[in-house]
């Protein structure tokens, strides 16, 4: 015997709902009990009750969500005894050329188009075959010259080519599905009906053709079913996909799609092909709320589901997609790998919390499809070369906006190299991988400026690479005056942040320093991405390169920040592609700075608090206003990170009387990502007239984490 029980959320309403399913709490205190929740990343669906499900949902922002948690009985898995037609996929012919296989990686990790290869590059690549007929064997020139390479390729279509759209539907419930009418639209327009006039049994599968004519631009197809039947949903009886959109494969082994329909997924169907379209679904949704500076209407470019590939031989199906010319004609698969126990002993039903969530996995791994790479390269636990010098920390780096998709898999939007690129290659085959690496301004500055943000004239700056090694037996060069170091080019691009410096220079009276554009081995993709001379050298696309220390002195006082190509990146993609400043603060003082505190020190006073104190300025100069302080400023740091990575913040400021301040450590903790250190600095300046600080006097706090 089932319970019910009656739900009141908003206003009084009678619903029936099982005894145990999600549970939803609102930012602004509600909860809302007994729902079934769907996670779209910028948005939440709810159905409130069970016996909305598989019909249209509430959506509330992601914003107005605190928290949520998955909790459904067995009556979630319950089979209906009725049916429900799914509108799988549509597929388009002909066909586009696409790039998977087809780019090869040499030592200096240029991008070729000559080889294929199903792996992401990861350093070294032997050479290989060529990639078939349909690529042209350009030698040498190859490299520079990737439109006579591809010139054979059919990677677009003309206005008015006649184009095959096939939806394919299926019978995805437990009882056999009547006769139904249906519809195509083209941008919400009908320009086709008909009538499916036999039954579909359980799992049966029936294919609608419609022709037309390509026409150029962002359209929209659907599908459209209407059934007089009532079935386990209606939410999957329409697919609606972007023409233009980068047309994408599913390999997945028959028995693999008999286990999933056993249980009800997040979606609200008993449906293998329903949870993974409505993944599609969700990539598109996170691509339009992708709004950056460099892309202001979100991301352009779209993905569709082109066909699903069911096979009882996975190995072999994914073999096949490569044509006999060598070429593989789809943007992107995904395919699910058969473990040996599997082909053994058969396919088990995914796990409830599996099938009940979002798999963030697959935006993330599709990203890696389009071309996108892991921004978390640009991690760095640190390395014995290169210690803080008071507590002898590890230099550490956390990427600085690692709240993306292709950093974490998670309910996040793309980040604006990911937005930028995309928008820039929406039209483009896919297969190269982070050829967007290339995109580095022409000429790259460093502004070293100190704690009121002037200028530090004549300051030592030492730059460190990784995944690089200075070779032994090189000898420097100067640009501009900056020395720069040259480095072994063997492929092997994991090396940890190199020992000795790569660049070294000295900053003028503005505080800059011109990164010298390192020489390299020149290559050009069919993205329009052209790897020049610059500040980062041979960077490899997947992005170890792309990470440097800079060491800057002052005063013997060395401070140390890191310079992530992201950052250069975004600065291209914003149009400032011919010069690029990036300013990195410093603690110390200014010529017209007062006298620093002297003697910081800090204390615990229990399991939250520390007392900061300092001793005042000596005085060298009577009755002169420089000098006057009118306060103390009192600093937190937490982790052992670049001074840019995660910077000083002020937690008081107090009058010029005061000697001490205690500090909560939790109410004063910036709430950032302190993935490899939690260490605890303070420091303290000297307040001057017009808030004109001292330098910073630091302590850190050891053996506390908090």
């Amino acid at each position: 015997m089932r319970f019910f029980a009656v739900l009141t959320i908003f206003s009084t309403l009678a619903a029936l709902a099982p005894a145990a399913a999600d549970t939803l709490e609102f930012a602004d205190g509600r909860i809302l009990n007994n729902c079934f929740i769907r996670d779209e990343g910028v948005r939440i669906l709810v159905w409130e009750n069970m016996s909305e499900v598989g019909g249209p949902a509430k959506s509330y922002p992601r914003s107005q969500i605190k928290s949520y948690k998955i909790e459904r009985d067995a009556s979630w898995d319950e089979h209906p005894n009725l049916p429900d037609l799914s509108v799988t996929f549509i597929e388009m012919n002909p066909k586009l050329a696409g790039l998977h296989g087809s780019v090869d990686y040499d030592k200096w990790g240029r991008p070729i188009l000559r080889a294929r290869s199903f792996d992401k590059p990861t350093g070294i690549r032997k050479s290989k075959l060529p990639g078939g007929a349909a690529l042209v064997d350009l030698g040498p020139n190859t490299a520079m010259q990737p439109e006579a390479a591809a010139k054979k390729l059919k990677l677009s279509y003309k206005p008015g080519e006649p184009i095959t759209l096939t939806a394919h539907v299926r019978n995805v419930g437990f009882a056999d599905a009547g006769p139904f009418d249906y519809a195509w639209l083209i941008d919400g327009k009908t320009v086709g009906r008909g009538r499916c006039t036999r039954s579909l049994k359980e799992l049966e599968e029936t294919t609608f053709q419609l022709k037309w004519r390509w026409q150029p631009g962002f359209h929209y197809v659907t599908f459209r079913i209407t059934s007089p039947q009532k079935e386990i949903a209606t939410i999957n009886n329409e697919a609606r996909d972007p023409l233009w959109g980068f047309g994408l494969v599913f390999i997945v082994n028959n028995g693999r799609v008999k286990a999933w329909h056993q249980n009800r997924t997040a979606y609200g169907t008993f449906c293998f092909e329903d949870y993974y379209r409505w993944h599609i679904d969700i990539m598109n949704r996170l691509f339009a709320a992708s709004i950056f500076p460099s892309s202001p209407n979100g991301i352009k470019a779209r993905v569709r589901l082109d066909r699903i590939v069911y096979t009882d031989d996975v190995d072999k199906a994914s073999a096949q997609r490569v044509s006999q010319n060598g070429i593989i004609y789809d943007q992107g698969a995904w395919i699910w790998t058969d473990s040996p126990e599997e082909k053994k002993n058969g396919w088990q039903p995914p796990t409830k919390e599996w099938r009940n969530q979002t798999e963030w996995s697959l935006p993330h791994e599709l990203g890696h499809q389009l071309g996108l790479t892991d921004w978390y390269v640009l991690d760095y636990p640190g390395d014995e070369g290169h210690l803080m010098p008071d507590n002898g920390d590890k230099i550490t780096h956390f990427m600085t906006h690692p709240m993306q998709m292709m950093h974490w898999h998670g309910p996040h939007i793309h980040g604006e190299v990911d937005a930028a690129y995309l928008n820039m290659t929406w039209n483009k085959p896919r297969g190269y991988f982070g050829d967007y690496y290339f995109a580095i301004p022409r000429e790259c500055f460093l502004k070293i400026v100190d704690v009121n943000g002037l200028p530090v004239q004549g300051a030592k700056v030492e730059i460190f690479q990784r995944g690089t090694a200075v070779d032994p037996n090189g000898k420097p060069s100067a640009d501009h005056g900056v020395l720069y170091y040259p480095v072994i080019e063997d492929g092997n691009f994991d090396r940890p942040v190199s020992k000795l410096p790569v660049i070294v220079g000295t900053t003028d009276r503005n505080g800059i320093l011109r990164l010298p554009n390192r020489p390299v081995k020149e290559v050009r993709t069919l993205n329009s991405f052209h790897r020049r001379p610059n500040p980062f050298g041979n960077i490899n696309v997947v992005g170890q390169r792309g990470l440097m220390l800079v060491r800057v002195t002052k005063h013997s006082r060395p401070c140390f920040f890191w310079l992530e190509i992201y950052d250069f990146n975004v600065a291209w993609f914003r149009g400032h592609k011919d010069r690029f400043t990036m300013t990195l603060k410093t603690p110390y003082g200014s010529a017209s700075s007062p006298l620093p505190p002297r003697n910081v020190r800090v204390e615990m006073l229990d399991d939250r608090r520390v007392r900061v104190s300092w001793d005042p300025p000596t005085v060298l100069r009577e009755q002169h206003y420089l000098d006057r302080p009118i306060g103390y400023r009192v600093y937190r740091r937490i982790s052992s990170d670049g001074l840019n990575d995660r910077p000083w913040f002020p937690v008081a400021t107090v009058n010029p009387n005061i000697r001490e301040c205690v500090i909560d450590l939790a109410d004063t903790r910036i709430e950032d990502i302190y993935w490899f250190s939690q260490t605890n600095r303070f420091a303290v300046s000297t307040v001057g007239e017009c808030s004109m600080e001292s330098e910073l006097v630091e302590t850190v706090l050891l053996n506390k984490k908090f």
